[in-house]
């Protein structure tokens, strides 16, 4: 399966989820257009709807980390994520002639990408057991906003949070990753989730509540 990186861009012919890719021109190849870069994520998609498919190479450039590390999260850190990751986008791409304009990309995009891993999931049996272990270790400096105790090393407060969030359903650390990590909005999240705005922010509080009675030990400088 081919990859979706710098200038190679998704095929335009798809049958399933292969395809032999092409390689998108640059933006100084294409006359009269501005340079994608330049280009907000709404403008982009309009002309990636359109057929231009170098705004979709752009959208893939701009998203493809963020849901890199969504997935990485989620079943863990291996071969398979590079697999569902092309195949995340290449759905987004083949669904463009019927996406709805009230909903922004990269909240269709994390639409797309949980229900994969919810499916990948229920296929591979590990609801009990995937953790934020590869986010922690490739991201040190950011973990959930909750106070874990000042004596702590932050290794030691890592390890914590991570020990942490092994214990809650998966559910909440998917609703936990986007919303601290991605910061990912109540609305948007309301929308990939498909409930209300209300019903996201209270499964959020309680997931926050859920977390801290975990850490209550460090907290309080017990351990």
């Amino acid at each position: 399966m081919g990859s979706i990186t710098g200038s190679t861009l998704l095929p335009a012919e798809v049958n399933g989820f292969r395809a032999e890719p092409r390689v998108a021109p640059s933006a100084s190849e294409v006359n009269g257009h501005a340079p994608m870069g330049i280009l907000d994520d709404a403008t982009l998609l309009d002309q990636a709807i359109g057929g231009r498919l170098p705004a979709f190479d752009e959208l893939v450039n701009r998203y493809r980390g963020k849901v890199i590390r969504l997935v990485s999260s989620i079943i863990g850190n291996g071969i398979e994520v590079e697999d569902l990751v092309q195949e995340i986008f290449i759905k987004v791409y083949l669904s463009l002639p019927k996406f709805r304009r009230d909903a922004s990309f990269s909240t269709y995009l994390y639409t797309v990408a949980v229900n994969r891993c919810r499916d990948e999931l229920r296929k591979m049996k590990l609801r009990r057991f995937f953790s934020f272990d590869d986010w922690f270790a490739s991201n040190p400096s950011e973990q959930p906003s909750l106070e874990i105790g000042e004596h702590l090393e932050s290794g030691e407060r890592r390890a914590a949070v991570r020990l942490a969030m092994k214990r809650l359903p998966p559910q909440t650390r998917m609703l936990l990753y986007l919303r601290e990590v991605e910061e990912v909005s109540y609305k948007e999240l309301a929308e990939i989730f498909e409930v209300e705005m209300g019903t996201i922010k209270s499964r959020i509080a309680r997931a926050r509540d859920r977390l801290r009675e975990e850490l209550m030990p460090y907290i309080r400088g017990e351990v």
